[in-house]
């Protein structure tokens, strides 16, 4: 029995598959979705992967290194104008097609915009991941049609357009009504909970102090019932607490899966795949009390 203080004690239980397109995924244990930027103007990565041939590339080492799901995207999300669909679409249909073929993982796709969701499942997507959260009747007739897992994400405001203030509101449960409404909408679009998980929306039209709020109570996302996928790889709520830039935040990266995977959460969305693998690893062995396998090691 769990002591009395124990932080752990009344969780509630997470939900543990979530099917797409290829299959289904085990949730029972923490899995990484490595990012491929397929951009010219991405956050971390700053175009280093954009082209075809580099976002392969990139999408191959991911999986090497242990990433469960290798996720592309054509558009970055900052405040910039917007990527024509046709050029978004043109960066990422290309490179899922060959990434398909070449890992033993699922491929992703992360956009809002219908045309190019449906190019990207064309190109074999088997899981799409809406920023928006399905905001778009569109996405979800695409998602419905194309039978693939979704990331139904929180976001307050609108993409690529800077917030002028912040909701006043309790963001976990502003998450969580809104959860249960927008599950009820993807069912109605015919894309049943099986097939969902769910990002609460870290830095999606949020300040730093209510991201922080936000993971400091993540287990209460897992209320909603399905997988819970946390996208907190170099985030600007890191930054703040520590006062680091964004390609120097890999350590409270891995503070920030440790705990979000010790309260529930089981789906990370990462630049640094081999980092953050064996940071998870190591803690599954800890909630475990047992690791997955034991090395041999000299010291």
């Amino acid at each position: 029995m769990p002591a009395p203080d124990d932080p752990l004690a009344g969780r509630p239980a997470a939900a543990n598959a979530w099917r797409h397109a290829a299959g289904t995924l085990d949730c029972s244990r923490g899995r990484l979705v490595g990012i491929v930027n397929a951009t010219p103007d991405s956050f971390t990565d700053e175009g280093r992967h954009f082209g075809t041939a580099a976002s392969v590339a990139h999408g191959e080492r991911l999986a090497a290194a242990g990433a469960d799901v290798v996720e592309v995207g054509g558009e970055s999300l900052r405040f910039s104008e917007r990527t024509d669909p046709e050029v978004e679409a043109e960066r990422v249909a290309p490179v899922i097609e060959r990434l398909v073929r070449l890992v033993d993982v699922p491929v992703a796709v992360d956009t809002f915009k219908g045309q190019v969701a449906a190019a990207a499942i064309a190109a074999g997507a088997s899981i799409l991941n809406d920023p928006t959260g399905l905001r778009d009747p569109e996405m979800a007739r695409v998602a419905a049609r194309g039978g693939v897992g979704v990331v139904l994400t929180h976001f307050f405001g609108i993409p690529k357009v800077r917030p002028r203030d912040f909701p006043a509101v309790d963001v976990p449960d502003a998450v969580a009504e809104w959860g249960r409404g927008a599950l009820g909408t993807a069912a109605s679009a015919g894309i049943p909970a099986e097939r969902i998980v769910i990002d609460p929306g870290v830095g999606l039209g949020k300040s730093p102090a209510q991201d922080l709020q936000l993971l400091h109570r993540i287990d209460e996302v897992l209320r909603l019932g399905r997988p819970v996928f946390v996208p907190i790889s170099n985030k600007k709520v890191l930054g703040a607490v520590t006062g680091l830039d964004a390609k120097d935040r890999l350590a409270p990266t891995a503070a920030g899966i440790t705990w979000c995977r010790l309260r529930g959460a089981s789906l990370f969305r990462v630049h640094d795949v081999a980092f953050m693998r064996d940071v998870l690893t190591m803690t599954e062995a800890m909630l475990a009390g047992e690791p997955r396998e034991w090395h041999d090691v000299v010291k």
